[in-house]
Parts: C-alpha cells; structure tokens; sequence
C-alpha cells in the first residue's frame, strides 16, 4: 500500500557511453542499440511513450521567470558584478527546518557551477525576473554529487518571502519514499523553467535516484521538480531533475534521472512546504 509522508513528517541504465557537463544540465549519451533482455512471466511491462529526437541545447527559448523564489521557475548558477548569469538551472521544492528556516532543492552540478564561477566565496543562489534580471534569495549550504547517483543540493533562503507551490503543479500531498514509488508505480512529471511541465513512465527507482521515458526535458530544466501523479489525481513530491539522455547524434530521448529528496527530508526533519 502506497504511503504519503505529509508535510509534517520530520539501477544505472545500460549503453552509457559519455557524459558531458552543459549550463544548467547533465547530458548523458546512450548507445540505441542495446537489445533489451526478454521479461521474465514476473515482470511488470511498462510501455515507454514514444518521444520524437529533439535539440537538448535551446538557448532562443528563455527560461521561466517569477516575482518571487518560484518552485519550478529559473535560477542562474553564477552572476557577475554586471548581473550577466553564465547558464540556468531550475528551483525545486521548498521545505522548512524545524527551527523555520525555509531552504529550497535544486540539482548539486547547479551549485557546483556557481562555486567553479566564485571559488573563494560562498555560492549564491539568484532567481530569474522579468526584463532579464536575477536577485540573489540565498547561499548553498549542500551540494552532493556522487557516482552513485545522488546530484542534490540544498539553498538556505534569506527570509521567509517565497512562492513554494508550483502553478503547473498545483499542490502536493507530501513526498514518496523510493519503496512506495516501486510499488505503485506512478506517472513521473517534472516542471523545468526551459520546457514546462511535461509527464513520463517511471524507468527505475533505487535509494536515491529515479530514471523515467517519456519526458523531452532540455539543458536548464536541472534542478526542478520531480513529482508523481498518482492514479487517483493526487501528486507526491520525488526529487529534483539531474539529467537529460541524448542519442549519440546528439538528440534527446526523452529519458532522464532525477535524484529523491526522501533522505535529506528525513535526516534533517524539514517540512515540505507548498502542500495540501
């Protein structure tokens, strides 16, 4: 039986040939020809949406800006004193520490690229506005990024003054666990400040990474939501977007990878902000 943590509550893909770092996105190559073993009589079959190759580099189409710290909006990953940001990358969640600080989810490679710009200061988080601007709203107080999987950091905001639910969402009803997203299987959607909402088939699901099909996500949707839409209409929060599966012509597949924020949500008590 599925469970919903509320907002109170305190495999690695075959034919990966290459990775390569862009703004705002990690891009992983795939070899197309890997012939998939046949499903054993247990094996649950998912049929993978059909997603046409497309360009995973869109620099013409700009990034989604708000108001305020928006879930699912725009970041930048390094500012100059001129207010030029080098690339972008896209807020995740937001939560609360028991003590009230608010603190908001992106991916790690996001906070590694504002550090390589800045290396003997603390990174800075900015948020995109309208007429081309950023405004700083917090520091990076985490920033993981592992062979394993895990690409996660953590921004600690200054203030209190954040727009945590996600217009193309709606609200959430707590996060998942990966136990729960292996049992129920749910549709995966992320939200990215370049492509918007759009929904896949969860792939696979480990400790602390989830893949899925499906999704034609592009450089600059990293660090967004990930979230699942449940058979029933409601919508758990998963993670944060960490990368986007190209061809090896360079095209995207629609698939991707996503690392949970179950485990930092538990370890560090916060409370998920923007839900029912």
């Amino acid at each position: 039986m599925r469970r919903r943590h509320p907002a109170s509550t305190a495999g690695v893909l075959t034919g990966v040939a290459a990775a390569t770092l862009l703004a705002g996105c990690e891009v992983i190559q795939q070899d197309d020809r890997v012939v998939p073993e046949a499903p054993s009589p247990s094996t649950v079959v998912v049929t993978t949406p059909i997603v046409s190759p497309y360009p995973v580099v869109a620099p013409e189409r700009p990034a989604a800006v708000a108001p305020l710290p928006t879930t699912g909006a725009g970041i930048t990953t390094y500012a100059d004193p001129f207010g030029v940001y080098a690339s972008v990358c896209t807020l995740g969640f937001f939560g609360r520490y028991p003590g009230g600080q608010v603190v908001a989810f992106t991916a790690g490679h996001c906070a590694e690229l504002a550090r390589q710009a800045r290396p003997t200061v603390t990174p800075v988080a900015r948020y995109l506005t309208s007429g081309g601007r950023n405004v700083p709203f917090g520091e990076y107080i985490k920033a993981t990024r592992t062979a394993r999987g895990q690409d996660i950091a953590i921004i600690q905001v200054q203030g209190e003054n954040v727009r945590p639910e996600a217009a193309a969402i709606g609200k959430v009803t707590g996060y998942s666990t990966a136990e729960e997203l292996r049992a129920g299987r749910p549709e995966i959607c992320i939200v990215g400040a370049r492509t918007g909402r759009h929904c896949g088939v969860l792939d696979s699901v480990d400790r602390s990474r989830v893949t899925w099909a499906g999704i034609p996500a592009i450089e600059g949707d990293s660090g967004g939501p990930v979230y699942a839409k449940w058979p029933d209409g409601s919508f758990t929060a998963v993670g944060v977007v960490n990368s986007v599966h190209t061809r090896t012509d360079g095209t995207g597949t629609g698939g991707g990878t996503g690392t949970l924020i179950a485990d930092d949500m538990t370890a560090n008590r916060i409370t998920l902000m923007g839900t029912r």
